[in-house]
Order: C-alpha cells, then structure tokens, then sequence
C-alpha cells in the first residue's frame, strides 16, 4: 500500500513537470508565431505601398497619353490653347481640386510647322497631401501638313 501511494505521488509532480512544459512550450510557440506574424504583415504592407505608388504612376502616365491625344485632335493653329500650368485633376483628367494629380502642358515651337508638346503629370502625397517631385512626362511632336506645292511635303495621292 505504501508503494502505491508513493507510486501515485510521483506521477502526481511528473504530471505537475508536464504541466508547466507545456505552458513554457506554448508561449514559445506564441512568441514564434507573434514574431512571425508581425513579418508577414510588414512584408503586406509594404507590397501594398509600392503597389499603390505603381498604380498612381500609371494613372499619371495615362493622364499625360490623354491629354496628348486630346491636342493631337485639333488643328495645328489651335494647339496653343491647350497650355495650362499646374491644373489640379483627377484620375481621369479632369479638373478636380481635390484631385490626386496636377498636370502641366507646354507647347514649344521646334520651327514654323513643328510643336512639341510636353505633358507632365505630379503627384499628390498621400500623407502630406502637398505634390511631390515624383512625375511622369511625356513629349511628343505635332506637325503642320503641308499643302501640295507649297513645301517639302510629297503631293497627295490623286484618286
């Protein structure tokens, strides 16, 4: 009878013993787990940052395409209407305040019949809300068609 009683005594504070290894093991594994989790939403976040930024720069870079073939639909004559300076917009390019966006368009005359045309497109700081220096620019060139006759240009092809 005494060994039995001694026999259950020790299973007693073996399973003490057990006990407390397993609450050490469990908040190892939490620890782990914690260390773990606070790199992968580290890793998201940051993911999530450059790829709003790759996002913006593209809407940036459509902004100045649209503009650019917005002026390549009128004459050669009126393309100087087109120049504006720090235009405030939004992602689609239209004059907006509060837009995301400010757009620049310049138009210099290369000769008599040659424009280029500068589009460049800032964008807002999310954080500070003031434009940065990060910006897309683009630049094409916009030619008179010269008459037949009256020039370099080869005659129309006649019908």
């Amino acid at each position: 009878m005494e060994d039995l009683s001694i026999n259950i005594k020790e299973q007693t504070i073996r399973s003490q013993k057990r006990a407390g290894m397993t609450l050490v093991e469990t908040v190892v594994a939490v620890a782990v787990l914690a260390i773990f989790s606070t790199g992968a939403c580290k890793l998201l976040l940051s993911h999530r940052k450059i790829s709003d930024m790759a996002r913006a720069h593209y809407t940036a870079i459509n902004i100045a395409k649209n503009r650019l073939e917005l002026v390549r639909t009128f004459d050669f004559d009126q393309v100087g209407n087109f120049i504006e300076d720090k235009v405030v917009v939004d992602a689609s390019g239209m004059p907006n305040t509060v837009g995301n966006y400010r757009r620049t368009t310049q138009i210099s005359a290369v000769s008599d019949n040659l424009l280029e045309l500068t589009v460049t497109v800032d964008l807002r700081n999310r954080q500070t809300l003031a434009f940065t220096p990060a910006k897309e620019v683009l630049n094409t060139y916009f030619a008179r068609y010269l008459e037949s006759g009256g020039g370099t240009a080869p005659p129309p092809p006649s019908s």
